[in-house]
C-alpha cells in the first residue's frame, strides 16, 4: 500500500522541477523621459528701404522693311542692323523679334524689333536720329522707352538693404542679452519680403515717344525706383531648467 504514496511524490517532485528552473527576469527601473526643452521666442518685424536707381533706359525700336524677295532674313537682318548702329553711340541693338508678311504687289514686308539699353544724354535726340537712319523701304521708329533698373542694380540694392536689416538685428539680440542676462538668443528665422515703388509714374509704364518733341530726358537726374524690404524675425532662446 505504501507504493502509491511513492508514486505521487514523485511526480509531485518532477512537477516542482521546472518551476525551479525556469528563470527570474528582474524587474527594470522605469524609463525617465527628459522633458523638451522650452524655447523663449522673440519675434519683431523690421522695414528698411532703399532707392534703387538707373541712369540708362530700354529703348525699343521698330523697323519697317520691304523686299523684293531676293534678300533673304540673314541679309536683311544684317542691314536693319547697320541701319540702326548710327543711332546711339556704343549702343548693342539686339533683334528681339522679325516677322515677315506679304502684300497685295507681292512685296515682302519685315518689321523688326531691337532692344537696347541707353543713358539718358542720348535719349533726347532719338526722335532725330531715327528719321536720319530711314530710307526708302526701311523705315525706323521708337517704339517706346522704359526706365527700369537693370538685373545689377536691383540685386545691389537688395544685398545692401538685406545687410541693413542684419545689422538691425544684432543690434536687438545685443539688447535682448541686456534685458535677459541669463538668456542666450539666437536668430531663429528670417523671411524676407519685397516690394517696390517708381517714383515717377511716367517711367513705371512704357513713355510712348512723339517723333516730333525731344523728350527732356538730358536734364532728367535719373529715375529711381523705391525698394522696401521687410523681415519677420524669430530670436530664440533655451530656457534652463530649475536645479534639482
Amino acid at each position: 500500500m505504501r507504493r502509491p504514496v511513492a508514486l505521487f511524490a514523485l511526480s509531485a517532485a518532477m512537477l516542482a522541477l521546472p518551476l525551479a528552473a525556469s528563470p527570474v527576469w528582474a524587474q527594470s527601473a522605469p524609463l525617465v523621459v527628459a522633458p523638451a526643452p522650452v524655447s523663449d521666442n522673440v519675434t519683431l518685424n523690421l522695414a528698411v528701404e532703399e532707392w534703387v536707381k538707373t541712369e540708362t533706359a530700354r529703348v525699343t525700336l521698330v523697323v519697317d522693311a520691304a523686299s523684293n524677295g531676293a534678300e533673304n532674313s540673314g541679309t536683311l537682318r544684317a542691314d536693319i542692323l547697320k541701319a540702326v548702329a548710327g543711332i546711339a553711340d556704343k549702343a548693342e541693338w539686339r533683334i528681339t523679334a522679325m516677322n515677315q508678311q506679304s502684300d497685295s504687289a507681292g512685296l515682302e514686308r519685315w518689321q523688326a524689333t531691337l532692344e537696347a539699353r541707353l543713358p539718358e544724354s542720348q535719349l533726347g535726340t532719338l526722335a532725330d536720329r531715327t528719321k536720319k537712319a530711314s530710307r526708302p523701304g526701311l523705315q525706323v521708329r521708337v517704339g517706346n522707352v522704359a526706365f527700369e533698373p537693370t538685373l545689377a542694380e536691383t540685386e545691389a540694392a537688395r544685398a545692401k538693404l538685406r545687410e541693413q536689416i542684419y545689422a538691425k538685428v544684432n543690434d536687438e539680440v545685443k539688447r535682448l542679452k541686456a534685458a535677459f542676462p541669463n538668456r542666450e538668443y539666437r536668430v531663429g528665422q528670417i523671411n524676407f519680403a519685397e516690394t517696390t515703388n517708381m517714383m515717377m509714374k511716367l517711367s513705371r509704364a512704357n513713355v510712348h515717344m512723339a517723333p516730333a518733341p525731344a523728350m527732356e530726358a538730358d536734364v532728367m537726374a535719373g529715375v529711381q525706383d523705391k525698394m522696401i524690404v521687410t523681415a519677420d524675425i524669430t530670436l530664440s532662446s533655451f530656457a534652463k531648467q530649475p536645479a534639482p
